[in-house]
């Protein structure tokens, strides 16, 4: 199957899928409409068009450059540099970028007989940040769901074990979040 054939039969029988704007590379990529659309279209990826290997979901954070006041700046002392590590400096708004308060989602599934990818984008809106769980489909989904919602407080509907994953439970907040401020915690020096 070539990636014009996917994008025909894709179009054909999803119409709930739009090809992005943003491709990824030259992979065929697709924007969801709907958070809602997410479990229909990955069962008929899997079950109809042999899409059975779940690469990774990941997320992109949209809000804006960094808070400086998530990020430790105090320079941090190396015996290799005789004057020590110097501090960072935090980037401000990066010319061209379109910020808005949402989250985008990128799933990316594989037909590996095919050898050709799909890419699934998404997004939805910071507040209350949710969309479904596809752990159902995929066992995969189970720890890289575990991981968004960790690190970016997206929350997963019907995952069987949303929990932290690899940030200790006393950390406040997630750390990959635009307004992440850091919180003191029991490893930070006086």
């Amino acid at each position: 199957m070539t990636q014009e054939e996917l994008l025909s039969r894709l179009s054909a029988q999803l119409p709930q899928l739009e090809k992005s704007a943003v491709g990824v590379k030259d992979y065929v990529t697709m924007r969801l409409k709907s958070a809602s659309d997410l479990p229909v279209v990955a069962e008929i990826l899997k079950n109809e068009l042999g899409f059975d290997y779940f690469e990774i979901v990941s997320a992109t954070d949209w809000l804006g450059p960094v808070k400086p006041e998530g990020y430790i700046r105090n320079p941090n002392p190396n015996v290799f540099l005789p004057e020590g590590a110097t501090p960072q400096n935090m980037p401000g708004a990066t010319p061209g970028v379109h910020y808005r308060p949402v989250f985008e989602l990128l799933w990316v599934l594989a037909n590996i007989k095919e050898k050709i990818r799909v890419f699934l984008r998404l997004e939805i809106p910071r507040d209350n940040a949710e969309a479904p769980s596809l752990t159902g489909l995929f066992k995969a989904a189970d720890w890289q769901e575990r991981e968004v919602f960790d690190l970016m407080g997206i929350r997963f509907a019907g995952h069987p074990n949303l929990i932290k994953i690899l940030t200790p439970d006393f950390t406040v907040g997630h750390p990959l979040r635009k307004d992440y401020v850091h919180v003191k915690d029991k490893y930070d020096e006086d």
